[in-house]
């Protein structure tokens, strides 16, 4: 006995909307798990560095101050302050002791905040650079 079916073949347009719908959870599940290096929008104006010349090709380790009312400090893009700065270093020191710290300071910044964040490079026994502009901008 030979059963017959009634199933037939529906041809029509194509719903695109399932296709779309997918595409975009698709795009959003790759923007969300994506690592992205981005610099923060902390704004430095470095002072001028005169007759220096040089520079730190391979730059890990920054500190990084902003000048106001109370001045912001960051250490490699997280902001940080005074104490955890120095526990930060002095874990670096033991880490890595012949590291390079970068120290990028406000041309605003109070000269007794920049003496303060290179004691605590210098305590831990790291070298300090401070980073300074290649030339002053035209005004």
């Amino acid at each position: 006995m030979k059963i017959r079916t009634q199933v037939r073949v529906l041809r029509g347009p194509l719903d695109v909307a399932p296709l779309v719908d997918v595409i975009l959870l698709l795009l959003i599940f790759f923007l969300l798990t994506s690592s992205f290096v981005f610099q923060p929008g902390i704004v430095v104006d470095p002072p001028s560095p005169g007759q220096s010349k040089g520079g730190v090709n391979d730059t890990r380790y920054v500190i990084t101050a902003t000048a106001g009312a109370t001045p912001q400090i960051f250490f490699n893009d997280r902001v940080t302050d005074l104490g955890k700065l120095r526990v930060e270093l002095a874990r670096l020191a033991k880490a890595e002791p012949r590291a390079v710290v970068v120290v990028r300071a406000d041309r605003e910044l109070r000269h007794g905040v920049v003496a303060q964040l290179l004691d605590a490079v210098v305590q831990n026994g790291l070298s300090a650079v401070l980073a300074s502009r290649s030339s002053d901008p035209a005004p």
